[in-house]
């Protein structure tokens, strides 16, 4: 079977030959396209603010104020992170590649668009989950950053590190500031404030010291990969370090306003494990629709609505017989609680309904009863009601019919 790949086509109209032709390079047309999609992420972003002030000034505390408006900031503040990373990735190889502006190495444009179909999705559930509170996210919340696209065990170009560093540092900064805004509003709040919320801001501030090192180190390995002394396993050392800090960085941005999504970790996840073990699943119907919940972001933006998503959705909902197996749901719960824990990263989506991510391992797991080796890409097969894995699925870079 096939993954779709996140390199679309190679367009036509090429007008430099070099970066084409000599470069491989891919046009940025599509990305520039996304980047312009998500135009009102500033304006909504400061409607919410607004709506928290105005929360505030009638007497709500900024706890309270933040809370309440906590998803749809935890959103729009991530859509805004998507963006800036993605900006960064075309600003750095226009800076220190110019004779290919306007084209991206393969690895540079698949981190792209992955990653601006996230940043639109979240910028959709920003606008539901604000405009409507009773609105249920299809995204869970707290979003883990990704997917992230790797170049297949080789370091990427030079210029792709160079746009993960200039994001990490822009990221880093507004959050830093958000983190302050936050903390002075919470001093100037005129009741007592709840140990709970102390500890909230301590713990910010702490774990923003602890990303702020991660990223001192990403940035003194850069250096030595920028000046040509670094091994390519230092390059892909310094890849790591700068997205782990991208991680920190991106879940304190949405963590201002919720205290509890800065916990997920020991006790939560042995109580998720221990909820999993003991769950009990049964099929369940769903109609065609449904289907769609279990696709990825950039499935959903391009075929959700048009006649050959909407065609394929229903061939697959009556191949089985509008039914969501029992397996098929535990599978859903186990990936999610495995992402959550950092074992495994989506890496690709499958190319045929209902265009499901694409995981990768990053040690041996036992996945709804299927074990799968360390560093194995692996999927939930919705048409043979199994899971199935591989070193590596081929690649395709259309969305294909059932």
């Amino acid at each position: 079977m096939q993954a779709k790949s996140f390199l679309s086509d190679k367009r036509g109209g090429v007008h430099h030959f070099y970066a084409t032709v000599l470069r491989g390079e891919v046009s940025d047309a599509a990305i520039e396209g996304y980047l312009r999609a998500a135009s009102q992420i500033e304006d909504l972003w400061q409607q919410i603010d607004e709506k928290v002030a105005t929360l505030i000034a009638q007497g709500t505390t900024p706890w309270e104020a933040y809370a309440q408006v906590g998803s749809p900031l935890a959103f729009i503040r991530s859509s805004r992170a998507y963006q800036v990373f993605v900006k960064e990735l075309l600003a750095a190889d226009a800076t220190f590649e110019p004779q290919t502006v306007g084209y991206l190495p393969p690895i540079t444009y698949e981190q792209a668009n992955a990653l601006s179909h996230q940043m639109l999705s979240a910028l959709q559930e920003a606008v539901a989950t604000f405009s409507d509170p009773a609105y249920v996210p299809v995204l869970p919340l707290p979003l883990i950053f990704g997917p992230r696209i790797e170049n297949e065990g080789r370091p990427c170009p030079t210029t792709h590190l160079q746009g993960n560093l200039a994001a990490a540092r822009e990221v880093r900064e507004w959050v830093a500031g958000l983190i302050a805004q936050y903390s002075n509003a919470v001093q100037k709040a005129s009741e007592p404030v709840p140990a709970e919320i102390s500890a909230h801001v301590a713990t910010l501030q702490g774990r923003l010291a602890q990303a702020d090192s991660q990223l001192r180190m990403g940035v003194d390995l850069a250096g030595q990969v920028s000046q040509g002394e670094a091994t390519p396993e230092m390059h892909m050392e310094v890849e790591d370090v700068l997205w782990n800090a991208l991680q920190s960085f991106f879940l304190l941005n949405q963590a201002v306003a919720k205290p509890e999504w800065l916990h997920p970790n020991q006790a939560r996840l042995a109580e998720t494990r221990q909820g999993l073990a003991s769950k009990i699943y049964q099929n369940l119907s769903i109609r065609p629709d449904d289907l769609w919940r279990i696709s990825v972001s950039s499935a959903r933006n391009e075929l959700r609505g048009t006649e050959f998503g909407s065609r394929e959705m229903e061939e697959l909902w009556q191949r089985i017989g509008g039914v969501l197996s029992a397996g098929a749901q535990q599978y859903l719960d186990e990936t999610n609680a495995a992402v959550a824990r950092g074992d495994i990263y989506a890496s690709a989506a499958m190319a045929d309904c209902p265009y499901e991510p694409i995981y990768r391992t990053r040690q041996p797991l036992d996945i709804a009863g299927s074990p799968v080796p360390a560093d194995y890409e692996f999927h939930w097969n919705f048409h043979k009601g199994h899971v199935e894995s591989s070193q590596r699925f081929g690649r395709t870079d259309k969305w294909q019919e059932c």
